[in-house]
């Protein structure tokens, strides 16, 4: 094999590892994960001197003894245990049995607002359903929409929010979906106010909304005011593209495509126009395309590539 079919190579490997990484799938799950504020109990059996409590700092590292700074915010106390006994054997080879245990649960925290009966932020020792939180913040008001709750999760710069129908819970036609919380996310439930109208007296509203359903308006109101009972635009949410479908009697509907930053940047009424009962509103979602999504993946990875080959090249010398 050439030398620059090697480089090549390495470069397609590595671009290729980038998109699997980006392609799998976050999968949620019930196994408790570390995170800032924890403090966690070393024990080593084969060297008790370095036995001690540790703090996860707010940049997700511990200070291990011999060691230094470990990250370990986001791991599993197997996955933690593993990688600090191979940091620990670096130094002394005669260590093989350690143990982390978890001593205060500070990380975890989630947050619940909304029509329950104490709103507030509560921790836990392992990863809580949905339920689980509900009946810590001691339960809903008599007023709660259960068929729209909110998960609004936070992850790196990305916002994303999920609606759960937890209304089977109270008709006891079904049961409760198993959605296990990540620390840090908040649960909205939403009171009488926002229960679904009926078709002929509400707005229905879908896309890129916190909130898709039916919104009863008793007057004709402003798109903006809409799509703030809607839960406000997503992130996703592409303000230039709100389609309105008016009904203007006599069976005939009148689509119309409504850019929102003419309101919201000049004060243009065309960009908030009155929407009236019965009317529907889509907010199309922005696409980044999977070029714009992977390139500064790959590009990163391209970078990582090129200082291998060259500290390769400087170790061929």
């Amino acid at each position: 094999m050439t030398r620059s079919h090697g480089i090549a190579t390495v470069v397609f490997v590595l671009i290729l590892s980038a998109q699997c990484v980006y392609a799998q799938p976050d999968v949620s799950t019930g196994e408790y994960r570390l995170g800032a504020g924890d403090v966690v109990q070393l024990n080593v059996l084969q060297q008790p001197t370095l036995d001690r409590s540790l703090l996860i700092r707010p940049d997700g590292t511990a200070v291990i003894p011999l060691v230094g700074e470990v990250e370990m915010a986001g791991l599993t106390l197997t996955d933690a245990e593993e990688l600090v006994r191979q940091k620990l054997r670096l130094f002394n080879h005669d260590i093989v049995d350690i143990s982390l245990t978890v001593t205060e649960y500070n990380a975890l925290r989630i947050y619940v607002l909304g029509a329950v009966i104490s709103p507030g932020s509560f921790t836990f020792d392992s990863s809580p359903t949905l339920w689980d939180v509900l009946r810590e913040a001691g339960g809903v008001d008599r007023d709660a929409n259960l068929g729209a709750v909110r998960v609004i999760s936070v992850v790196g710069v990305t916002t994303t929010t999920n609606i759960y129908d937890l209304s089977g819970l109270v008709t006891g036609t079904g049961g409760t979906p198993q959605v296990y919380l990540r620390a840090g996310d908040t649960v909205i439930v939403p009171g009488e106010e926002a229960v679904v109208a009926a078709p002929g007296t509400g707005v229905q509203v879908f896309g890129g909304v916190l909130s898709p359903g039916s919104y009863a308006v008793s007057e004709p109101t402003r798109l903006m005011t809409v799509l703030m009972l809607a839960g406000a635009p997503s992130e996703s949410a592409n303000m230039g593209k709100v389609w309105w479908v008016h009904h203007n009697g006599e069976n005939r509907y009148e689509s119309r495509l409504i850019d929102i930053k003419l309101w919201l940047e000049k004060g243009d009424v065309s960009g908030n126009p009155l929407i009236y009962a019965g009317d529907t509103i889509e907010v199309k979602r922005q696409t980044g395309g999977f070029f714009r999504t992977v390139y500064p993946i790959i590009l990163g990875t391209i970078s990582t590539a090129a200082a291998l080959i060259f500290t390769l090249d400087r170790i061929s010398q």
